[in-house]
C-alpha cells in the first residue's frame, strides 16, 4: 500500500489535480483543486502521511457500504444464527439508510440523527442500540484496514438530557404458577409439554438443553442430567436444527435433580419412545417458535391474550420460556443457597475470580439446595405417582426409536430416500439428522405441536 511518488498536474484553465502511483493498483488521482499550490500542499501533506504511515487511499474511502459489507461477511466466522441475525439488521436498517453511501461519506452527526429516527419511529432501545453496535463493527474493521482514518461511531460522551428510562424487572413465577402453567401446557401440548415446564422450572435449563437433551445424558440412578460439551444444546436457525454445544463453556455441566423429577422423568421414559428425551409425538425435535406460540403463550397470558382456543386462564402475563430460568435463580436465591452453587447449577462464569478458583459446592450443600426444591414442589403440587415396579431404571421398557443413524456417514449421497439418515456439519462435527418420510412428515403435521412442512429439511450442510 505504499505511494511511490506524487505529482501536481493541471487539468484544466483553472483546475489541477495530485496524481500518485501506487504498489499494485496503478496511477490515480485526486482533482479538484483551483490553484497549483493547493495542489502541491495536498501533495506534500500526502506524502507526509505516507512516511507517517496514516495515509488513507481517498479511492478506497470511496468504497459504498454495500460493497464492504460483502467483503466483511466473507471474513466472519460465527455461528449461523448470529450469522442470519447481522444478514436481517443489514437488510431492514442499515443498508437502505448506508447501503449507497461511500465509507468516507458516513458521519458521527449523521449516524446519530438516524439512531434519533429509529427511536421515534418506535424501535425498542435495545434494538436501536444493537443497529449502532452492528454499524460500529462494520466501520471499525474499516478503519483497520486502512479505508477510512477512524470509526465516526465510536462511543462517547454527548450532552443532553439524562435518560429517565425505567429498565422493567424481569417476570419470574412462584412454584405454585409454575405447576398451573404446566398443568394447562399439558391440556393443550400434552404430557411431555408439562414436564418440560417443570423440568425447566426446577432445573434452571435453557430450552437448548432441554430440547436437545438426550436419554443417555438422563441418570436416574445418580438422579442427575448431563449437558454435553459439544451436542448439548439444539440450536435453530431458520429452517435448520442441529445439535451443538451449549451456550458457554460453563453451561456444560451435571444437574442435581431432586427425587420427585427423577420419578416423573422415569415414568416418562418408560413410555417414551424417542431416543431424546423431549420431542413432538412422532418423535421429532420440538420446534421453538411453534412451541411457545400454541402452547407456552396461552398457557402462560390465558387464550383471550394469546388468540387460541378458549380454555386457559392468564397465570403470569409477560412470563417468558427463559423466565423459568429466572425463576430457579429466585427461588435459589430465597432458600439461601450460596452463589458458587447457583453458578454452577446455572452453568455460569462467576466474575470473582477468587470464589470460581477457590469455591467449591460440598455435598452437603447441594443436598439442602435439593431439599429446597422439594419442598417447594409439594407445597405446589400433590405428590406425584410412585413408579410401577416392573419400571426399570433409564426407562428402557418402551423400544427406543433413534432419531439418528448410528453408523459413520463419510460422503452424501446424490439422491436421498425419505426415511434415512443424512450427515450435518456443525462447529463440533457431523451430526446425522433424520429426514421422516411423507406419512411422518404429514402425520407430524397434524400434530399440535408441529407446523405443516417445517419438518423436512434441506439436504444443504449446516454450520454449528
Amino acid at each position: 500500500m505504499e505511494v511511490v511518488v506524487a505529482w501536481v498536474e493541471q487539468c484544466g484553465r483553472r483546475s489541477w489535480r495530485v496524481r500518485y502511483r501506487r504498489q499494485g493498483f496503478g496511477v490515480r488521482s485526486v482533482s479538484g483543486f483551483g490553484s497549483r499550490r493547493d495542489a502541491v500542499a495536498y501533495a506534500a501533506g500526502l506524502e507526509v502521511d505516507r512516511r507517517r504511515r496514516v495515509w488513507i487511499d481517498p479511492a478506497d474511502s470511496a468504497v459504498t457500504v454495500v460493497e464492504w459489507v460483502a467483503r466483511w461477511f466473507r471474513s466472519l466466522d460465527l455461528d449461523r444464527r448470529t450469522i442470519e441475525s447481522y444478514r436481517s439488521r443489514l437488510r431492514c436498517h442499515i443498508l437502505p439508510r448506508f447501503g449507497a453511501l461511500p465509507l468516507g461519506a458516513i458521519t458521527a452527526l449523521g449516524v446519530t440523527e438516524w439512531a434519533r429516527e429509529l427511536e421515534r419511529a418506535g424501535y425498542a432501545p435495545s434494538t436501536v442500540s444493537s443497529q449502532l453496535n452492528l454499524l460500529s463493527m462494520l466501520l471499525t474493521d474499516a478503519a483497520d484496514e486502512r479505508l477510512i482514518p477512524f470509526n465516526p461511531v465510536r462511543r462517547r460522551r454527548r450532552r443532553g438530557r439524562r435518560s429517565r428510562r425505567a429498565v422493567a424487572e424481569r417476570v419470574w413465577a412462584t412454584p405454585e404458577q409454575v405447576v398451573r402453567i404446566a398443568a394447562q401446557a399439558g391440556l393443550l401440548g400434552g404430557p411431555i409439554a408439562r414436564l418440560l415446564i417443570i423440568t425447566a422450572a426446577w432445573t434452571g435449563c435453557r430450552w437448548g438443553e432441554l430440547a436437545g437433551l438426550h436419554r443417555d445424558n438422563v441418570d436416574l440412578r445418580r438422579g442427575v442430567i448431563v449437558i454435553d460439551p459439544l451436542v448439548g444444546a439444539l440450536h435453530e436457525s431458520g429452517s435448520m436444527r442441529w445439535l451443538g454445544p451449549p451456550k458457554t463453556r460453563a453451561s456444560a455441566r451435571t444437574i442435581a435433580l431432586p427425587p420427585f423429577l427423577v420419578a416423573l422423568l422415569r415414568a416418562h421414559l418408560a413410555r417414551h419412545r424417542s431416543e431424546f428425551v423431549f420431542t413432538t409425538p412422532s418423535g421429532t425435535w420440538l420446534w421453538r417458535s411453534t412451541f411457545l406460540r400454541r402452547v407456552f403463550r396461552p398457557a402462560v397470558d390465558g387464550s383471550d391474550a394469546s388468540g387460541t382456543k378458549p380454555g386457559s386462564a392468564a397465570v403470569r402475563p409477560g412470563l417468558t420460556f427463559h423466565g423459568l430460568r429466572h425463576s430457579h435463580k429466585t427461588w435459589l436465591i430465597a432458600g439461601g443457597a450460596p452463589e458458587i452453587a447457583q453458578a454452577r447449577r446455572l452453568g455460569h462464569h462467576l466474575d470473582n475470580r477468587v470464589i470460581e478458583t477457590y469455591s467449591h459446592v460440598a455435598p452437603e450443600v447441594e443436598q439442602r439446595l435439593l431439599d429446597d426444591l422439594k419442598r417447594r414442589w409439594h407445597t405446589a403440587a400433590p405428590p406425584p405417582p410412585t413408579s410401577s415396579p416392573s419400571v426399570v431404571d433409564r426407562g428402557r421398557v418402551a423400544p427406543v426409536v433413534p432419531l439418528f443413524a448410528t453408523v459413520g456417514v463419510t460422503r452424501r449421497p446424490s439422491r436421498r430416500a425419505a426415511g434415512t439418515p443424512h450427515r450435518r456439519w456443525n462447529g463440533a462435527g457431523a451430526v446425522l439428522q433424520f429426514c421422516p418420510t411423507r406419512a411422518q412428515d404429514r402425520a407430524a403435521s397434524r400434530s399440535l405441536l408441529i407446523e405443516p412442512g417445517m419438518q423436512k429439511t434441506p439436504p444443504t450442510s449446516q454450520e454449528g
